[in-house]
């Protein structure tokens, strides 16, 4: 099956120039949750706490999180539990984020993390970092698998319309393997249609050899169109986003297959003390429709995050 969607850490690319949430005192509780077309259902439950720290800075802040992660699949599972604990401030005028995953598995305990820094001097903003992952298949992680990603990033406002992201990504995988790619966004949000834009999004990803339980064609190359729209529901407490898109892919300079993605992303406050940030879609490959086509490849996932100042 072709597994397109899941080529880990490629979203970092999307989401590296994104700015961070306002840093507050708050409880929180992560809920998150996939599945595949090729059997592999993954869950976690994480809760903690976030606290402000004004005194290094204006958005600075720290938090921690326990929780339990599952990966289930092909008859088999494997379960951790794990403990995060993140850091962001700036140094002068560069946002740094750093942070640390401690998994803890009957097998075997990884040790991730992420660092990241993002500097943004109008029209120009520059992000770089790495991030080591879990290679999230049951194979994978039964092989203890894991994966440094590090990427680079260059957003640029050209036009009060128009933005250009490029970045460029290397994946160096602990069984050895390495992936190079890159990516290219342009994005048109026209000044009469608020919250409305249009991205034009191009990926490529070389891989220098199969993977064993994950997916690592030699060559990975997709195309999208996007239209997305956001607007506040009645009442304002609540802001709805929506994206929906189509193009194509070509698996080793062969293989080429329709795609289609959708994505709902809603934010805001049921009450002055209960937030809610949340974002779910699904990815296909071949046809227009809720399952696979032929030999094509579904992913869905859903992300949830309730909020609670303290």
């Amino acid at each position: 099956m072709v597994k397109a969607f899941r080529l880990l850490a490629l979203p970092a690319l999307l989401a590296a120039t994104a700015q961070a949430a306002p840093a507050g005192d708050r409880l929180v509780l992560d809920i998150r949750a996939s599945e595949d077309s090729d059997g592999l259902h993954q869950q976690a439950y994480y809760a903690g706490a976030e606290k402000a720290l004004p005194a290094l800075g204006k958005d600075a802040a720290a938090g921690v999180r326990a929780g339990y992660w599952q990966l289930e699949g092909q008859g088999d599972r494997v379960e951790f539990t794990g403990l995060r604990v993140d850091h962001r401030q700036a140094l002068g005028p560069v946002d740094v984020e750093l942070g640390v995953h401690q998994l803890f598995g009957d097998d075997w305990s990884p040790t991730l993390g992420r660092a990241g820094l993002r500097y943004a001097a109008a029209p120009v903003t520059l992000s770089a970092g790495v991030d080591r992952e879990l290679v999230d298949t049951v194979v994978a992680a039964r092989r203890e698998t894991t994966l440094d990603a590090w990427h680079g990033v260059i957003d640029y406002a050209a036009a009060a319309e128009w933005t250009l992201v490029g970045g460029a990504l290397l994946q160096d995988f602990s069984d050895g393997n390495e992936r190079r790619g890159g990516l290219f966004k342009l994005v048109y949000a026209p000044a009469a249609l608020e919250g409305f834009n249009t991205q034009l999004r191009l990926r490529r990803l070389d891989g220098e050899r199969r993977g064993i339980g994950y997916f690592s064609p030699d060559r990975f190359e997709e195309g999208l169109l996007l239209l997305q729209y956001g607007h506040a529901l009645p009442g304002g407490r609540f802001v709805l986003t929506g994206q929906a898109g189509a193009g194509a892919q070509r698996i080793d300079a062969r293989d080429n297959n329709a795609v289609f993605q959708a994505e709902l992303r809603l934010r805001g406050w049921f009450t002055d003390s209960l937030g809610l940030e949340g974002r779910g879609g699904c990815s296909n490959t071949g046809e227009l429709v809720t399952g696979p086509a032929g030999n094509g490849y579904r992913y869905c996932y859903a992300l949830l995050t309730l909020m609670r100042p303290w």
